[in-house]
């Protein structure tokens, strides 16, 4: 079967042809499902970010015209409860700059205009860092897969910080190619590196684990790698990456904190989060909410009132409403909340579908169905090459090996989303890019098996620095750091099935 899907594969058009037929088949899928979604009245944090985006286009006018501005617009709409950070509002401003009374449907026409300029920045990096191959894959997986098509005309930040990790991640590989060969970064490079990270933050602030794990992992790599002049090179783009993601998260944090009356980083919803994920809903109030609003706005709102009464700091006592609704939380609890997460998040791709389309309403039950099928066929084969990845120890080319460790800290960041939050089919869309790049090493990895590419192949262009590691202990520390991430995987999976049971 593998062997038929690969001849098949050699018998496709190449380069540019392929890639312009995919680009064709995506745009024109991609139409024909705008009629089902475009109309969709926006669903749960779809509204906020809509508003945050008019809220921010009346701030760029004020801005433009000297006029006064309007704080408690943003203090309202903007920072709001603090839930999310406002990437997707600022993508949003444009549109509202041009027609501050966008409809429903001029809006979803946008986004999808938007993601797919997005999609399609990220396959021309794609295929500069790693090749035609890889670029076809995105374009296939996620990019014809029709539940990420009507995904991408929506307002959550999710895909888009998806695609945007996929860009974070080639030019981490490119990094890592030069400092295989004892070459540090430029300050330039470094800024960049920077710009992504915080950029994919503010779209998906959960995705603060992942950026800053790939950033801990790079900085790692320039201590040990790297010797004398190179490495302070490399150092000083490091920092000037963090000097970049953290003056451009200040202004948010700030802003978040002065109108919250606590200390804001990134958002303020985790406490709730796990108070309603795994504590009992009848004690987050430090007894029953009040049952004329939702699971989310209710704890929110008596935390208003009683930082309101005693003068106190509402995200504080957020974290001791949720303390107190998580005293009983045992590990068999927990491990069978965690369990339900993974059910909801991974193995029901098309469950947003119901939200999105409704065949009720315009009885086309053929697509509704078509998008069903067909995105929950290419995503449970998507989750074997998911498995696959996380178990990789490879002893191939420096460039398997540092994709492999890549994608298991990355694929491993998204994946903790069960362990900290409820989780559903909106979620997937973030490491669904990663997949591809996934699929791509497999068949990397499988072509140089043929080949029994060894260490020799993969030497370093440039003489070692003095002192610097050698290739092949290089080549043997790589290897056993992907076996370390592995046998981390299957660990944690057998924890927490072992106490769920």
């Amino acid at each position: 079967m593998i062997e038929e899907l690969e001849r098949a594969y050699r018998r496709l058009p190449r380069g540019g042809t392929l890639l312009a037929v995919l680009v064709a088949a995506h745009v024109l899928l991609k139409l024909a499902l705008l009629p089902k979604v475009g109309h969709t009245p926006f669903v749960g944090d779809e509204a906020y970010y809509v508003d945050g985006g008019k809220a921010l286009s009346n701030l760029v006018r004020d801005l433009v015209g000297l006029g006064p501005l309007d704080s408690s617009e943003l203090e309202r709409h903007v920072v709001g409860s603090g839930w999310f950070m406002p990437g997707m509002s600022a993508l949003l401003t444009p549109l509202f700059l041009l027609d501050p009374d966008a409809s429903t449907f001029v809006i979803r026409c946008y986004l999808g205009v938007v993601s797919t300029v997005v999609l399609l920045l990220t396959v021309r990096t794609v295929r500069r860092t790693f090749g035609d191959r890889y670029a076809a894959l995105l374009l296939v997986f996620p990019g014809l897969v029709p539940m990420y098509l009507l995904f991408m005309y929506g307002a959550w930040g999710d895909l888009n910080a998806g695609l945007l990790v996929v860009m974070l991640i080639c030019h981490l590989v490119s990094i890592f190619r030069q400092v295989r060969k004892g070459v540090g970064f430029s300050l330039r490079e470094g800024a960049w590196l920077g710009l992504v990270g915080i950029v994919i933050v503010y779209l998906r602030s959960s995705t603060a684990l992942l950026v800053g794990g790939l950033f801990l992992v790079l900085f790692v790599a320039l201590v040990v790698l790297l010797r004398r002049r190179e490495r302070l090179r490399g150092v000083g783009a490091m920092a000037l990456a963090g000097v970049v993601f953290i003056g451009l998260l200040l202004p948010w944090s700030v802003a978040a904190s002065h109108t919250l009356g606590g200390r804001v980083v990134t958002t303020t919803s985790v406490p709730t989060v796990l108070a309603n994920t795994f504590g009992e809903y009848d004690r987050i109030c430090f007894g029953p909410c009040d049952p004329g609003s939702t699971i989310w706005f209710s704890p929110l709102r008596y935390a208003r009132e009683v930082a309101r009464a005693t003068d106190g700091d509402q995200v504080g006592i957020q974290s001791e409403m949720s303390a107190y609704a998580r005293q009983d939380v045992t590990p068999h609890s927990y491990s069978r909340d965690v369990l339900g997460n993974f059910y909801a998040y991974a193995l029901e791709p098309a469950g947003y579908n119901d939200q999105l389309m409704d065949p009720d309403t315009d009885g086309d039950t053929f697509t509704y169905w078509f998008v069903t099928l067909l995105t929950t066929l290419m995503w449970y084969l998507s989750l074997v090459v998911l498995v696959w990845v996380l178990l990789l120890a490879t002893r191939r080319s420096f460039e398997s090996q540092i994709l492999s460790i890549v994608l298991k800290l990355g694929l491993g960041a998204l994946l903790t989303q069960p362990f900290i939050h409820l989780a559903s089919a909106r979620y997937w869309p973030t490491a669904a890019p990663l997949l591809a790049l996934a699929l791509g090493l497999w068949l990397q990895v499988r072509a140089e098996r043929r080949v029994a590419v060894g260490v020799a192949h993969d030497l370093p262009a440039v003489p070692q620095a003095v002192g610097a590691p050698t290739p092949a202990a290089v080549h043997r520390g790589l290897y056993w750091v992907q076996l370390g991430l592995a046998v981390a995987s299957v660990a944690v999976a057998l924890g927490i099935l072992v106490l769920a049971i």
